[in-house]
């Protein structure tokens, strides 16, 4: 019996070539799109899931409620409240501290290399994490002073094929002990590491041990282990009690973060640069609907064509009953028919994902292939899809067919039902609805992702080159590096700051001239440069000076301000006004700089101050112009001779500030790639279902031609159906998209206004890119029905 079902369904195929390949292409592709986001989300939602304790590990975090602070979410804690913590809250069972150290220089002997992700810790780490010691006992020596640990990758890279335990590690000229190596991390993680050094001050650090017991500033990473069944929410408050009991600033509300969500919920905490890969729950929700839109069109595609098709094979079932057939028969015939072709479109969708993902940028740890069928949910889910789209789609031929009445079937009278006919119109008006709101998401981003990038920053990013000098060697002849400079033409300036837009500034607590009582708490934004910066970042002055030398005392007394900070505190002239830095440090504001973005546009233009240092700091920017490649090995050259012992590293600062942008622009690239091909498939759909109505009005076409019809009022007599039925998708996509896109635009400070004419534009647009799309589909086949000799459609009769 099965094997006559797999020849009927075959033969049934092979008598409808053109539909069948349309059916498993658009399916295929479908089911290929839909695994390609799986199988991005699944690797997004892996983050952190290996630890054994996962559920019951949380960073801390604080919440700042200072004046002048708008971005309120920071990922760091006052230094002593993790290990307050452990001691005063009985549902913390343990606590760690981590210290970011970021890119270090490690020489060993005479030579160095660069640890990428150093970090410094306190040994309770490996008893909240799953970090696996390949010596265990390295733990117990980890908790004393100037001890490092190595990743097995490090360790190679710093001491090849030597034993690595018991080597001496040189960073700014102090030693560290290799005392335990870990097994390389292969599962993903919001922490990178190569380089660990134990945070345990020595006796004669006295200036550490005071750090690690202060309440009085923010600036420590933290973990904690709560008990089982312990509430998030009510250790909160106790966190709270604590801090207040130990008078830290009652505007700093520590809370906590599941370790699970540190990864794609954190896009609003700043300061947390640790949190490596950052990814954002929107889009991954945005992607799963696209996913979602792509699937359902593919499957709508299918039952469509699976429904039309059932109409011309009415008599056949007629048949069958007439002989005996039973109404199970035909259903398991059908069902099985539907089956087999989603079958062998989840299989030709396999081979689709393992020759293209090797051109996309999944970020997975492991080969695709491995991906999808090391995990039992990826293939069940797989699975899963398939028998669901599969029973849809036979579903309705199935039940519907079968229940005829032999002799109405033989009369043709299936064919005249308005059954099938509502049906497949529902099915496309739901495909053009989900294509025109994927085609208005995709306009709408990339408007806001241009908006964001032309919006003036208030500084100038082009042929500006930085060096990174955190390291003592680069810091010393950091001034002679930056004068030879100079002496060329094609140095248009060169100057030295702390930081730079983009990366995270620090913050500090200022008192404003005649503050009252209830105003006193301000945290603002703050970094320091030389009094070149201004002038080589393209930075206004609205009011006011610059720093200059030629004033004695700017150093020591000087200040700058953005105009948020004016604004804020609301001081229409701020120049000659008095800011107290901290408790005792009172300057004078000398000058107004106009506002400049300094962190992404989901966050917005916060109050800052900017200090004179001469000497700037660990960050050299260089302002070229003219031939950029010629200049580029001028640097060079004058590297080697300043700095001969270190490699000649830098970023272009254009490309770094774009890298805020990055996962934006992944989304972005992603949604439309997916758009277009929901778009492709369901004009497949579109042009099967519009070949079969022409086929099934092929006489009715015949008799219009003979009595006078031109083609072109055939073709708009086939194509007047469809053009409702987008019409209607329209109608229907509109609000669903704006909807969609204001939420998604409500994570950006600064963003497009919907309402605008020109965005409102967007949405007229994609109507009319839908319904030309629509009628070029199906204008071929119905001016190929309509150019037949009607002697031809007629000859039959």
């Amino acid at each position: 019996m099965l094997k006559n079902y797999l020849l009927t369904a075959v033969r049934a195929l092979g008598k409808n070539k053109a539909s069948a390949v349309i059916n498993l292409s658009g399916l295929a592709i479908g089911m290929a799109c839909c695994l390609v986001i799986f199988v991005y989300v699944k690797n997004e939602l892996s983050y952190d899931d290996f630890h054994s304790k996962s559920d019951r590990i949380y960073r801390f975090y604080t919440i700042d409620e200072a004046l002048g602070v708008t971005s309120n979410s920071v990922g760091i804690t006052e230094p002593v409240m993790p290990a307050a913590a452990k001691a005063e809250i009985p549902e913390m069972v343990n606590t760690t501290r981590m210290f970011q150290q970021g890119r270090l220089r490690v020489e060993v002997e005479d030579d160095y290399v660069y640890a990428e992700d150093a970090k410094s810790v306190e040994a309770s780490f490996f008893d909240i994490f799953d970090y696996r010691l390949l010596n265990p006992e390295a733990k117990e020596a980890f908790n004393q002073p100037s001890k490092a640990m190595l990743t097995q990758t490090m360790a190679q890279k710093l001491f090849g094929q030597q034993e690595a335990l018991g080597k001496i590690l040189k960073i700014d000229g102090q030693e560290w002990e290799v005392v335990g190596l870990l097994e390389d991390p292969r599962q993903k993680s919001h922490l990178k590491l190569d380089l660990l050094l134990s945070l345990y001050p020595t006796q004669a650090d006295s200036s550490l041990a005071q750090y690690l017991d202060s309440w009085q500033g923010l600036g420590m990473i933290g973990y904690a282990l709560l008990s089982e069944g312990a509430s998030e929410t009510n250790v909160e408050a106790k966190m709270k009690e604590l801090a207040l009991k130990n008078e830290a600033p009652a505007f700093w509300i520590p809370q906590l973060q599941p370790l699970e969500d540190i990864h794609l919920k954190s896009s609003g905490i700043l300061f947390d640069g640790y949190n490596s890969n950052k990814g954002d729950i929107t889009y991954v929700y945005s992607l799963s609907a696209v996913a979602l839109f792509v699937l359902l069109i593919a499957a709508f595609n299918f039952m469509n064509l699976s429904t039309a098709q059932s109409s011309t094979r009415a008599k056949e079932v007629g048949v069958r009953k007439v002989l005996g057939a039973f109404k199970y028969n035909l259903i398991k015939q059908h069902l099985g028919e539907s089956l087999l072709l989603c079958l062998v479109a989840a299989v030709l969708a396999t081979i689709i994902v393992l020759l293209v993902t090797p051109l996309l940028s999944l970020d997975i740890n492991t080969t695709v292939f491995d991906f999808i069928f090391s995990q039992p949910d990826v293939y069940l889910s797989m699975g899963l899809a398939t028998l669901t789209i599969g029973i849809l789609a036979g579903l309705y031929p199935a039940f519907v067919l079968s229940k005829f009445e032999p002799v109405k079937i033989l009369r043709g009278e299936f064919q005249t039902s308005k059954n099938g006919i509502f049906l497949r119109k529902i099915l496309v008006v739901a495909q053009f609805a989900a294509s025109i709101t994927m085609i208005i998401g995709t306009i709408l981003v990339y408007q806001q992702l241009q908006f964001i990038k032309n919006k003036s920053l208030g500084f100038e990013k082009d042929q500006v080159v930085t060096f990174q000098m955190n390291d003592q060697g680069l810091a010393q002849n950091r001034a002679a590096f930056r004068d030879r400079l100079l002496k060329y033409e094609a140095i248009e300036g060169a100057t030295a700051s702390s930081n730079m837009p983009g990366r995270t500034f620090g913050r500090i607590g200022i008192t404003p001239e005649g503050a009252s009582e209830d105003e006193q708490d301000w945290i603002v934004s703050s970094f320091s440069f030389d009094e070149h910066y201004l002038e080589v970042m393209g930075m206004q002055l609205v009011q006011g000076r610059n720093f200059s030398p030629s004033y004695g005392t700017d150093q020591q007394e000087g200040i700058l301000v953005n105009e948020a900070l004016a604004q804020q505190v609301g001081w229409e002239n701020p120049i000659g006004r008095k800011l107290t830095v901290g408790d005792e440090d009172e300057r004078t504001i000398v000058g107004v700089v106009k506002d400049f973005h300094f962190a992404s546009m989901r966050h917005s233009i916060e109050p800052l101050v900017m200090f004179y240092n001469p000497e700037g700091g660990s960050n050299l920017s260089i302002k070229m112009k003219g031939d950029i490649r010629q200049t580029m090995a001028l640097l060079e050259e004058e590297w080697k001779a300043t700095y001969a012992n270190y490699p000649f590293e830098y970023q272009f600062f254009d490309q770094e500030f774009a890298a805020l942008f990055k996962s934006d622009e992944n989304f972005s690239r992603l949604v439309s790639y997916f758009t277009w091909l929901a778009i492709f498939i369901a004009c497949l759909g579109l042009f099967g279902l519009s070949a079969h109505m022409a086929e099934q009005r092929r006489k009715e076409i015949g008799v219009r031609k003979v009595l006078g019809s031109s083609i072109a009022q055939i073709v708009m007599l086939l194509s007047r159906e469809f053009v409702w039925l987008i019409l209607i998708a329209t109608a229907i996509a509109w609000p669903l998209a704006y909807l969609a896109i204001k939420s998604w635009l409500g994570d950006f400070q600064y963003r497009i206004d919907l309402l605008s004419l020109e965005n409102l534009s967007v949405f007229l647009l994609s109507g009319v890119v839908a319904l030309l799309i629509g009628l070029l589909t199906v204008s071929y086949q119905s001016i190929a029905a309509a150019v037949v000799n009607p002697v031809k459609s007629l000859k039959s009769e």
